[in-house]
């Protein structure tokens, strides 16, 4: 966080951890720099994972993160607490980023898509499969086939597994991030999920051949 805030002409005053993030962002228009210290502990573990879940890459997930916060220096009266939550705002933000930064860096996921005509996963027709099908795996295998079965969901079902499964947003907040209802949100994840369990299995046989 250093490097954000000391070329800056900070000015000493003293905020509270409980301070409203309205309250914050009037004393960072001022100045302040704890202020911004802490909205930025406040915030910065959430976007920064946020932004890991959806390009699977910890240089991408600092860049967005470091960006996200330039720009509320930059700018904190851009912010509208009548469109929503800081939160959002902050989140809306290295939703934008990120996307930006994975079309430029996009780069072709190798997986192997196994769907019916409906959609719907190959686990669907077969619940026996579903049973046990990673307890040979080892926890670093498990982590490395989520990352990649994550990364290569298409990018509005990947959003709302980094926000609702990964992130534990309620449907009503990531609704409000991503613009939609949160019966769509509730749709996509239950889509998402599904496509994971498919995702998770192939990759899991692969491994065994």
């Amino acid at each position: 966080m250093q490097a954000l805030t000391q070329s800056l002409p900070w000015k000493a005053a003293r905020t509270d951890a409980t301070d409203s993030d309205k309250e914050l962002l009037r004393l960072i228009a001022n100045g302040n720099e704890q202020a911004f210290t802490t909205i930025y502990d406040r915030y910065q573990g959430p976007l920064y994972r946020f932004a890991f879940h959806m390009s699977c890459n910890t240089a991408i997930a600092e860049e967005i993160t470091q960006e996200v916060f330039m720009l509320l220096i930059r700018g904190p009266k851009n912010f509208d607490a009548d469109k929503g939550s800081l939160g959002g705002y902050l989140f809306g933000i290295a939703r934008n980023l990120t996307r930006r930064v994975m079309e430029r860096n996009r780069t072709s996921v190798p997986f192997i898509e196994e769907f019916d005509e409906e959609g719907e996963g190959i686990l669907a027709n077969d619940p026996a499969d579903q049973q046990d099908i990673f307890a040979e795996l080892s926890q670093r295998q498990l982590i490395e086939y989520l990352q990649r079965a994550v990364l290569s969901l298409p990018e509005q079902y990947r959003e709302v597994v980094g926000l609702c499964d990964l992130e534990q947003m309620s449907y009503t907040d990531a609704a409000e991030l991503l613009q939609c209802s949160p019966g769509t949100v509730a749709s996509r994840l239950h889509r998402a999920r599904a496509m994971l369990r498919s995702k998770m299995q192939v990759l899991s046989q692969g491994s065994g051949k």
